[in-house]
């Protein structure tokens, strides 16, 4: 903090409590780069290995938890480098906004990209605590008001490594016994859930592998196209004629049946008693993890246009926005009344539904899905449109498995998270004993 500047800002926040600390709390300690690489084959900095490794970016940060995508459940391509990610590693989003996220022992050891940062050789006590702090209003402030920062948030490696840090709670070290043993179980059940989409995309691969390979991408540019009368129906749309052509071909070989004859589509009734009393849940709340947050909104009649009838188990939640596909699996009888939104399209299956929410997510529907969507800007999928997906039958043990396997790994999870909110609580008291009584954020 400069001592000629005299903006109150800048001594009376809580970057400037913070930094009255600098000589009494020792500081973070050394941050790590991310990986320096350029993807232009022309640049001096570049690796041909960015072109096919996974990296983990600034989306996968949020406070308390680091995001995985499909990828990163892959063998890394990059190792052994000081900018992969080892078990214990706090990793700090350093662009935009600060956060920060614990790495586990089943996290696969990846790069970073340059917009992060990793601070190590932490004990497991003080790594919990470091990154717990750095999700509070007191340390993302003092980042941020670094004096060189402008209108776009980039915090320097230094600046975190000199940030001074609240002494370590007594009891931390059983709690940060319980938080990784929960993070564990969190981790296991994403790889579970990871594992369990490949096999069933391999399944939909194997049952159509000629039927239509064009639907595994839209065609750029295309113009025109032959399609027989019964794929045209009442728009020319080419991208909806091909999704009807390749359903059209999926029900008349047998591989497939229209999805209305399998579900119901975001049925009407019964109707939830009192709207009022309700919460909203909306596609942003979709984790894309076939769960979704429990933290939702109040109903508000202005501000949310919401379906009638209220979630219930075994339901499969699907995302109309056609460029952010998600699917939610309702493994468990919800506590209160949610509502979805109607930008949901709500599935109630007859039987074996968390098989079907995982066919949902199959690049074999995914692909319908996608040429269903309308509009211009943001393109989403009618209500009226989705009877007109068709669906892959299973048999009957084979969906039955898939069906169980999804539920179980859901429960694990939710206990694990359940888990993981008890201690961010503690977290919390713990922190305020030691700062201003002031907002204490998520962290989690």
């Amino acid at each position: 903090m400069l001592a000629g500047d005299w903006r109150p800002d800048h001594h009376l926040s809580r970057a400037a409590w913070l930094g009255r600390h600098a000589g009494a709390w020792a500081p973070l300690g050394h941050c790590l780069d991310g990986w320096r690489v350029s993807s232009n084959p022309a640049s001096s900095g570049y690796d041909p290995r960015i072109e096919r490794a996974p990296v983990y970016r600034l989306r996968h940060i949020e406070p308390m938890d680091l995001r995985t995508e499909a990828e990163h459940w892959l063998s890394p391509l990059v190792a052994d480098e000081p900018f992969c990610v080892q078990p214990g590693d706090v990793l700090v989003r350093r662009v935009g906004s600060v956060a920060a996220a614990l790495v586990g022992v089943r996290h696969r050891r990846h790069p970073i990209d340059g917009n992060l940062g990793i601070v190590r050789g932490l004990t497991p006590a003080r790594a919990l605590w470091a990154a717990y702090c750095l999700n509070q209003p007191h340390y993302r402030d003092y980042l941020e008001s670094e004096p060189t920062i402008g209108a776009l948030v980039r915090v320097g490696l230094r600046r975190i490594a000199e940030m001074p840090l609240a002494p370590q709670p007594e009891g931390m070290d059983l709690l940060a016994l319980d938080w990784f043993q929960a993070l564990d179980r969190d981790t296991q059940g994403l790889e579970q859930i990871y594992r369990l989409r490949q096999e069933v995309a391999e399944w939909t691969v194997d049952l159509v592998p000629d039927l239509y390979p064009s639907m595994d991408s839209q065609r750029d540019g295309a113009r025109w196209a032959w399609f027989s009368p019964p794929d045209l129906e009442d728009q020319l749309n080419l991208a909806l004629c091909e999704q009807r052509r390749a359903a059209r071909a999926m029900v008349d070989s047998g591989l497939g049946v229209p999805i209305g004859a399998l579900a119901q589509v975001s049925p009407r009734t019964p109707k939830a008693g009192d709207p009022a009393g309700c919460r909203v849940l909306r596609i942003g709340d979709l984790d894309r993890q076939f769960g979704y947050d429990e933290c939702l909104p109040a109903w508000d009649a202005i501000a949310w246009r919401s379906q009638p009838r209220a979630i219930a188990r075994f339901d499969v939640l699907v995302s109309t926005f056609a460029v952010e596909p998600k699917v939610a699996f309702v493994d468990r009888p919800t506590a209160a009344c949610v509502l979805p939104s109607e930008q949901l399209v709500t599935l109630c299956f007859h039987r074996h539904q968390g098989a079907y929410a995982l066919i949902m997510e199959s690049p074999l529907v995914q692909s319908q899905w996608a040429r269903l969507a309308t509009g211009t800007g943001q393109r989403f999928v009618q209500l009226g449109l989705v009877g007109r997906v068709v669906l892959p039958v299973p048999e009957e043990g084979l969906a039955a498995d898939w069906h169980h396997r999804l539920a179980e790994v859901l429960a694990k999870r939710c206990d694990a998270r359940r888990q993981v909110r008890g201690m961010l609580d503690e977290l919390g008291r713990l922190y305020r004993d030691l700062h201003p009584d002031d907002h204490v954020g998520k962290g989690g």
